[in-house]
């Protein structure tokens, strides 16, 4: 599950320390040389330490794990509760998740993930040409394997494409298996447990369910999102030169919505659970956040729409001489020396947005424009809202050491 996404804010101008809103944690203590650290969008932190030359570990919430000579990027479940990575020793690779650890004959892993719901865990491995996917107690060998693998939310079906020299074929084992295209862009499983993707012949594109065809052909297909449970989905397409506009699919509409068309579209965001979805769009020299029909004019200045978490609010941040910080609609002026370059966080419903910069993290009223923030670090992570503890939170290092950074609205 993504906790909010991101724009920033880079403040440049005196940070006040405010204790009773700001608390930092030591949460490693420098024994082993640090050579990665993050937190991620479901609230789990990791540390990657170098305890000696060629071992690596992974610190994952507090819990240490074996030496590996290799490691693979962790992964965390949606809903926080499991994490996954794969660790080379010297004889083996090692799949290690929350729950196990065990050996795989495999020359190289090509990927570890969970079903949205959480409940399964897959991952595939290679062997020379071959491909296997290891999913809900099932071994899948596969040849000519192509991309990634797609799991239903469930966890009881799998979806891959398969290349055949020029040719491409989406494949749901058992049971579908598409015509051959020249390109397919799988996007994901339906709640009916249908696949939805975009298949291309020739210079024109179209949008599937399994066989069936959704709407009419387009010449680029430029961005696409599906929710996690599979009830919307959203396209981002190309018919012409200079006519660009988005396609939503939900079951709650019996047929595709289109958005008016527009000179170009991109930067694409759905909403976590319903049929909602927002883009920023240009016409003539003019930039627009386009949301719910809706036109929100940025002049000739960029933006990107997020959703918070739980999708109560669409934000969006963007300058012009002064910048702007915009929450549903309403447009709130950010002091001066802030900037939109990179990433913030938000939680719902309150007056206060967050942001890491070299030193601190920061959070911002942005009714009152007091800024609140903890200890003076060497460097950060990008911040989070932390939806289980209601704060915002990051990681700052100080040599070795790793603190979990937090301030509370």
């Amino acid at each position: 599950m993504r906790v909010l996404a991101g724009i920033i804010c880079l403040f440049i101008g005196p940070i006040n320390l405010f204790p009773q809103k700001c608390v930092d944690f030591l949460i490693y203590d420098g024994l082993e040389k640090v050579l990665k650290y993050s937190i991620d969008t479901t609230s789990n932190w990791y540390i990657l330490t170098q305890p000696y030359s060629g071992e690596l570990r992974y610190i994952i919430s507090g819990e240490e794990t074996a030496t590996f000579k290799e490691v693979t990027p962790i992964v965390f479940s949606p809903d926080g509760t499991r994490w996954a990575f794969a660790g080379r020793d010297n004889t083996s690779w090692h799949i290690v998740t929350s729950d196990t650890s065990f050996p795989v004959f495999a020359e190289k892993i090509i990927e570890l993930g969970f079903s949205n719901n959480s409940e399964i865990f897959y991952y595939l491995i290679r062997n020379g040409m071959e491909t296997k996917i290891n999913f809900n107690g099932q071994n899948i060998d596969i040849l000519n394997f192509y991309g990634k693998v797609f799991i239903s939310y469930n966890g009881r079906k799998v979806a891959f494409v398969l290349q055949k020299g020029r040719s491409q074929s989406l494949v749901i084992p058992n049971e579908f298996i598409s015509e051959d295209f020249d390109q397919v862009a799988p996007l994901g499983f339906w709640n009916d447990e249908n696949f939805i993707y975009a298949g291309r012949r020739g210079h024109f594109w179209q949008i599937y369910k399994n066989s069936e065809p959704l709407a009419e052909q387009f010449v680029e297909l430029i961005d696409m999102k599906i929710n996690r449970e599979g009830s919307s989905a959203v396209f981002l397409i190309r018919r012409n030169a200079y006519d660009e506009l988005a396609v939503l699919y939900s079951d709650k509409y019996s047929e595709p919505i289109f958005t008016k068309s527009y000179h170009s579209v991109s930067n694409l965001c759905l909403h976590p659970s319903e049929p909602l979805f927002a883009f920023t769009a240009t016409k003539d020299i003019d930039r627009f956040i386009v949301y719910g029909g809706a036109e929100y004019p940025l002049g000739q200045f960029e933006a990107m729409p997020f959703f918070t978490h739980d999708g109560s609010e669409l934000f969006y941040c963007f300058c012009h001489i002064e910048c702007y910080f915009y929450v549903n609609g309403k447009r709130f002026t950010l002091p001066g020396g802030v900037k939109c370059l990179s990433q913030i966080a938000r939680k719902p419903n309150t007056s206060t947005i967050a942001y890491t910069n070299s030193t601190h993290l920061v959070m911002l009223n942005y009714f009152s424009k007091v800024q609140f923030s903890g200890i003076m670090v060497d460097e950060t992570s990008p911040v989070i809202f932390n939806y289980r503890t209601q704060r915002y939170e990051a990681l700052g290092r100080i040599g070795n050491k790793i603190y979990l950074l937090t301030c509370k609205p």
